[in-house]
């Protein structure tokens, strides 16, 4: 017999059904079973009398076993579980569970420790059912205008961002490699190939030692190129309406778990962001966060945005060019905040070979270590720019997740690389 989903059950009809045990009742005269699968839970009664087989099996049963239930499914209006009960006729456990080390009450590093645990409630794996919508609307609203999806490499001998931030291999059959921060100069080169139009879902890796609710050493990011703009403002334009699509896409499918996007993204300047942080919020950016926003001021922008425009999402343009990657053109370049917290980092880059070249020089690299990138641009250069959303901030915002540990199937950071 074929299993049947419990959102699949209905009265009447003989079912075999499969999961965790979520609550167990062995009273005198009867057994109760609330059985949980992907899809809901249904109660399973047994009355010991008339079922004496199946009521010892139950006996050793705990919670957290898996069964395997085939029986009839009965109306019965006092059953808060749909008004639904099975009455089995063959009970088989498929496992028997251990006392769980975890319960709802545990702290979140003792829930990562046994994250597969952590993942069983119900709640916890809406998540990734809304991360999959997400990516399928975001999939589908690229390939819909003219993208190529791409996949880059991961190992590569130069870094994407020129710093330090990177994780070494150091014995890449005998020469020195990288994980890479990023598919940055790789989803260049797609513009270089005349590809026009590319984007990737992949993982990204991050040698930063921060321990924030935003920070993953290694996460998965939305990266998408373009090409033939006149200005960061186009790659904006087709960010914006990328996301109010997809959000709107999600809030039809989940309800009010996603809301609906009905506002424009409000765009202001890095200087207007200061003055409206000064004169409105009465708050002065740390000198040591000048020339970019500290996370402080993302959250007061985002609340500004939210006040002013009605609006989660808020760009922030125009930061100067010393504070961007080298690969950024002038000061054409932007964040996304939603909600408070920032998405997404975008610009258009610098196509023409001999500024890139200075570009990279004024950052202290050696224009040596970057030349399979630079040579990209000696053939043909399109004007073009892009972004990249990384998913597990985009997720943690949408849901209102404290942080990234809860949106990541398997979160890595700077101390925890298990399981």
């Amino acid at each position: 017999m074929e299993r049947t989903l419990i959102k699949d059950i209905q009265a009447g009809k003989q079912v075999k059904i499969a999961g965790f045990v979520e609550n167990l009742r062995n009273k005198s005269a009867m057994q109760f079973i609330v059985l949980r699968d992907i899809s809901g839970k249904v109660q399973i009664t047994v009355e010991k009398a008339k079922l004496p087989e199946i009521a010892k099996i139950i006996d050793g049963v705990t919670v957290e076993s898996v069964l395997t239930v085939t029986g009839l499914a009965v109306k019965n209006d006092y059953v808060k579980l749909g008004g639904l009960e099975i009455i089995p006729d063959r009970v088989t456990v498929d496992s028997v569970a251990e006392v769980l080390p975890i319960d709802k009450e545990s702290g979140l590093d003792l829930r990562l420790d046994y994250r597969w645990l952590d993942l069983r409630d119900p709640q916890k794996a809406k998540t990734f059912q809304v991360q999959t919508a997400l990516e399928r609307y975001m999939v589908d609203w690229l390939t819909d205008h003219g993208f190529i999806k791409i996949h880059t490499p991961k190992i590569t001998a130069i870094s994407s961002e020129g710093g330090s931030e990177v994780f070494e291999l150091k014995n890449y059959f005998g020469s020195h490699a990288y994980l890479t921060q990023s598919p940055q100069l790789y989803k260049q080169m797609s513009m270089m190939a005349g590809f026009d139009r590319t984007f990737e879902i992949g993982e990204c890796y991050r040698a930063e030692s921060s321990f924030t609710s935003r920070h993953a050493t290694e996460f998965t990011a939305l990266d998408v190129e373009i090409s033939h703009i006149e200005n960061h403002h186009d790659v904006m334009d087709m960010e914006e309406a990328l996301l109010t699509d997809v959000m709107n896409k999600l809030h039809a499918q989940f309800g009010d778990l996603i809301p609906a996007v009905t506002a424009k993204f409000p765009r202001l300047t890095l200087q207007e962001v200061y003055r409206i942080l000064r004169e409105e919020k009465h708050y002065e950016m740390p000198k040591a966060a000048l020339g970019d926003i500290d996370p402080d001021g993302e959250r007061l922008i985002g609340e500004y945005a939210k006040e002013k425009y009605h609006s989660d999402f808020v760009f922030i343009t125009d930061y100067p060019h010393d504070a961007r990657a080298f690969y950024t053109m002038d000061d054409r370049s932007f964040d996304l905040i939603y909600k408070g917290v920032e998405i997404t980092s975008g610009a258009q880059r610098e196509h023409r070979y001999e500024q890139l070249k200075q570009n990279v020089i004024a950052k202290g690299i050696n224009p040596e270590h970057m030349k399979e990138y630079l040579d990209f641009f000696r053939y043909g250069a399109p004007t073009h720019g892009g972004f990249a959303i990384g998913l597990a901030r985009l997720m943690a915002r949408m849901l209102d997740l404290p942080t990234v540990k809860e949106s990541c199937f398997v979160f890595r950071g700077p101390t925890r690389l298990k399981p």
